[in-house]
């Protein structure tokens, strides 16, 4: 497995240990920085929070595990206490959910979560747009 914080997994692909392809943050953000960021009520993608979107060796976590258990995963609380909410949540499109799913952006979502936000400010990207971008590993 490939360990480095400027690729984007699927977590399903985490879970199979299939790490054939992945997606470059960077090229991401750059993508991202010329489309438009769409509002999306807190209330409508609250959800989100009981995705499995982490992962360490061989244990997947939600976001509400994480608040459930806080001393279990300081990195994560640490991450989430230093997100910066000045970046939008990057989503992709999912066929079992209208609003996406975030590809980049748990520990930004997480502390929106915390600080009571209402509005989650997103950048949304389709399946079509992300198979264009994807890197063979």
């Amino acid at each position: 497995m490939i360990e480095h914080r400027n690729y984007a997994y699927l977590l399903e692909d985490v879970i199979k240990n299939n790490f054939t392809y992945a997606w470059d943050q960077e090229e991401l953000w750059e993508i991202a920085k010329t489309k438009k960021v769409i509002k999306y009520k807190m209330k409508d993608v609250k959800h989100w929070v009981y995705n499995q979107c982490w992962s360490k060796k061989d244990c997947y976590m939600s976001i509400f595990q994480v608040f459930q258990e806080p001393h279990k995963f300081p990195e994560h609380n640490e991450r989430i206490k230093n997100a910066d909410l000045k970046y939008p949540l990057i989503v992709m499109e999912d066929k079992y959910d209208k609003y996406g799913r975030i590809l980049d952006g748990n520990h930004r979502f997480a502390k929106m979560i915390k600080e009571n936000k209402r509005i989650i400010p997103i950048v949304y990207f389709t399946k079509k747009e992300l198979d264009k971008l994807k890197i063979k590993l």
